[in-house]
């Protein structure tokens, strides 16, 4: 299935963006920051008939703090959000896996992301969400740019835009994979572009999004791009 991350509708309310998605697919991830924060509305999704994945908050939430208050706050931020996906029935939620500040606060950050690992198992058993950790993009502050980090039980959202910045998205493909953001970039920063507007081959991995049963998130920055986004993907045979 293919979804439209609400992101490309960031200027929109929540129900303006929903009702956009839903002329067009099936599937929508709600990233909830700014105009689409569902701690403050998410009686709209209701509203909608669209199948619902969410993306936790990411300013404010830092599950690899080395603050342990901070990161505490994170953790129950994490919780309140996994209810609310339970409130509108979407099955997996997105969540970052941290940042540090300084180079040599990074194994310190791991370390407290470690600690974070088993209580986001509980709280996705808890609440019946599938919680997937991002692999994250060529920024020096991010933890989880390189496939061999460790997610402990939870599941793995493939970013296969973030992974370009790295260079790695071949090595991230051997990874047990149980969601997609899909955009494109020529390599060096985060651009979200729509696939074949970057450099990113994906004549060689259509066959492993066509043949993947997990959600895929189109993850654009305007309505314009993500429409582009479900034409080149559909060329691709992928629905």
């Amino acid at each position: 299935m293919i979804g439209i991350s609400s992101f490309a509708y960031h200027d929109l309310s929540l129900g303006e963006a929903l009702q956009n998605i839903e002329h067009v697919v099936n599937c929508a991830e709600i990233f909830s920051e700014g105009r689409h924060d569902l701690f403050r509305q998410d009686e709209i999704a209701f509203s909608y008939d669209l199948k619902y994945t969410v993306h936790a908050p990411s300013t404010d939430l830092n599950l690899a703090s080395i603050r342990e208050p901070i990161r505490n706050a994170a953790l129950q931020l994490v919780e309140d959000m996994a209810g609310v996906c339970n409130e509108i029935d979407a099955e997996v939620m997105v969540v970052h896996p941290g940042y540090f500040p300084f180079a040599y606060d990074r194994d310190f950050a791991f370390n407290a992301f470690q600690k974070s690992l088993p209580v986001l198992e509980r709280i996705g058993e808890d609440a019946g969400v599938r919680i997937c950790v991002e692999n994250m993009p060529k920024w020096e502050c991010f933890l989880f740019r390189k496939p061999d980090f460790e997610i402990g039980a939870n599941d793995f959202v493939l970013d296969i835009g973030h992974a370009n910045t790295m260079g790695n998205l071949e090595a991230f493909l051997e990874r047990e994979i149980s969601h997609f953001h899909i955009h494109d970039n020529h390599g060096d920063n985060d651009e979200h572009l729509p696939p074949g507007e970057g450099n990113i081959d994906f004549s060689a991995i259509q066959g492993l999004l066509r043949q993947n049963n997990s959600i895929k998130i189109i993850e654009n920055k305007s309505a314009e791009d993500a429409l582009q986004s479900i034409s080149a993907l559909k060329n691709m045979g992928i629905k």
